[in-house]
């Protein structure tokens, strides 16, 4: 019998209209580093939220890395994947360097095209809520928290349909609701100089004492309103 010719698989090109080359591959999250240009943090709020999205349904949004493994797109999912204990992900891996100019827009664009979008914040209100009663996780997993709910409610909802705050907490279904309870709201006013401080103070008429303060130190100054006694921090502070 003659032997059979090995019939070699075609490769892909390096570029296709100028796309850069790409494997999706199953990396270990060891080896994932994060951009050194990369201007977005992940604060433990949203990590939350995150971690509850990659513990439920699994990383379903794309993470992309360059050649080297250095993270272009995906930083807070990656995060998110470590605090849920995975070991490895999968991950769209270009043939760029980090420093390459398409892959810094790459990272710019992942992070800012989105802002782009238009949204119906009515219709979002009402999905929140929906998922709220429905689902036995609640909201964490989406980005919103009752209070934010109650806010978005607030913001798209005229006084005819939802009256103060009160109203848009008892919709959302806060469970540290109480009807009545007043909600705190803080102010902090900043003054360019002491005697700016006692004309503001006087307009409202507060009665503040005065504060000698180097001038150097004027600009830092601020006050809480409506005025407690200064014995209370957690009520009025006095930042210098």
């Amino acid at each position: 019998m003659g032997s059979r010719a090995k019939v070699k698989k075609p490769t892909k090109p390096a570029t296709k209209e100028g796309r850069p080359r790409f494997e999706v591959e199953i990396i270990a999250l060891s080896e994932l580093k994060p951009h050194p240009m990369n201007y977005r943090s992940h604060p433990e709020d949203q990590l939350e939220h995150l971690t509850e999205s990659v513990q439920r349904f699994g990383v379903y949004r794309n993470v992309v890395c360059a050649r080297d493994k250095t993270i272009l797109a995906g930083h807070g999912v990656v995060a998110a994947a470590r605090k849920a204990g995975l070991e490895s992900i999968p991950v769209m891996r270009l043939d760029l360097a980090p420093e390459d100019a398409a892959a810094i827009k790459l990272l710019v664009a992942d992070n800012e095209v989105e802002h782009l979008a238009e949204q119906d914040d009515r219709k979002l209100s009402n999905l929140l809520k929906w998922i709220k009663d429905t689902d036995e996780r609640g909201l964490l997993g989406t980005g919103y928290d009752e209070m934010m709910v109650a806010n978005l409610l607030m913001a798209t909802r005229p006084a005819s349909e939802v009256a103060d705050f009160d109203a848009a907490a008892q919709w959302v279904g806060m469970p540290e609701y109480e009807s009545g309870a007043e909600a705190a709201v803080q102010v902090v006013v900043s003054f360019r100089t002491a005697k700016a401080f006692q004309e503001f103070t006087a307009r409202l008429g507060l009665a503040v004492e005065d504060r000698k303060l180097p001038q150097d130190r004027v600009q830092k100054m601020a006050m809480w309103y409506p005025p407690e006694h200064r014995d209370d921090s957690s009520a009025l502070k006095f930042k210098t």
